[in-house]
């Protein structure tokens, strides 16, 4: 109608955009979103679906939008390549961060919900945007590994150029290791099985979780298996005893297991006779001689 009226070009490819922004509205954000995306039951599955479509809907948009302003398909890649190019160019950082956000997206370095360490940050992954990383931060001056508080902004970029450390990533699990120093008039037999069995009852459940898992891993990788039972190595000092425990608990609950573990063994080694911890200690052999004056 406005081609008819007026005869202008620019005039009818405007109302054509607006025409088809607002169907794409109405579809992706109305239909889908509001009829199927937010029904899904699970949260990571329904973050995940909403950023696909989130993503499709910013493309089409961009494609329709550049259909309907150039002539034909030939202006079109020429014009998509020459923004392309300059946008390289004079936007290296944001160019970085979107080929860092489109490797997340392709090959899963890390999803939602992951806890990693990527540069000198560390938390918990709550939101993976285009150019952008959110996280949940951990230690800092808080220790265990617990939250901060703090939201630490990543750049997608860092990906390229950094070590990711995935702490969550097909194994929910990790070793963790508490040493106690006893005397060595301790029974440090008594000791070590004091310890073994302190820990085989807090962790008795999660060797088993951690076995299935590590099962799992082994159909998609290379796997050396490590031991999910408790261990306890013994190794000699100049001034203590010192036996090393080792067990597996899951990444997030580091800290309550270990003081679960540790109060444990102190309960049972307050009721042993034959058991003491040990601390530093100097020995004075000699004191020097008084010259009088």
């Amino acid at each position: 109608m406005a081609n008819f009226w007026y005869q202008n070009i620019h005039l009818t490819r405007g109302i054509a955009t607006i025409i088809v922004l607002a169907v794409f509205y109405v579809v992706f954000k109305l239909v889908f979103e509001e009829k199927y995306i937010t029904k899904i039951l699970d949260p990571q599955r329904r973050y995940y679906v909403s950023k696909s479509f989130y993503f499709f809907y910013i493309l089409i948009n961009i494609f329709a939008f550049w259909a309907i302003w150039l002539e034909d398909l030939q202006s079109l890649v020429l014009g998509f390549g020459l923004v392309a190019a300059a946008f390289t160019l004079t936007m290296q950082d944001v160019a970085k961060n979107f080929v860092g956000g489109l490797s997340l997206f392709f090959n899963r370095i890390y999803r939602v919900g992951d806890r990693i360490e990527i540069g000198s940050k560390k938390g918990d992954v709550i939101d993976i945007d285009i150019f952008y990383t959110t996280i949940m931060e951990i230690n800092e001056w808080v220790s265990g590994e617990q939250p901060t508080g703090r939201l630490s902004i990543i750049p997608n970029s860092y990906v390229l150029s950094n070590t990711t450390n995935n702490y969550t990533k097909d194994f929910n699990f990790l070793w963790d290791e508490i040493t106690f120093p006893i005397t060595y008039s301790s029974d440090w037999k008594a000791a070590r099985t004091l310890i073994i069995n302190a820990i085989s009852q807090e962790t008795r459940m999660l060797e088993e979780l951690a076995e299935k898992e590590i099962s799992n891993m082994e159909r998609k990788y290379f796997l050396s298996r490590g031991s999910m039972n408790a261990e306890v190595f013994v190794s000699l000092t100049d001034n203590w005893i010192e036996l090393t425990a080792r067990y597996v608990t899951p990444v997030r609950q580091r800290r309550m297991v270990r003081n679960k573990i540790s109060q444990k063994i102190l309960e049972d080694i307050e009721i042993s006779e034959n058991i003491k911890i040990a601390s530093q200690t100097i020995d004075i052999v000699g004191f020097p001689k008084e010259h009088s004056t």
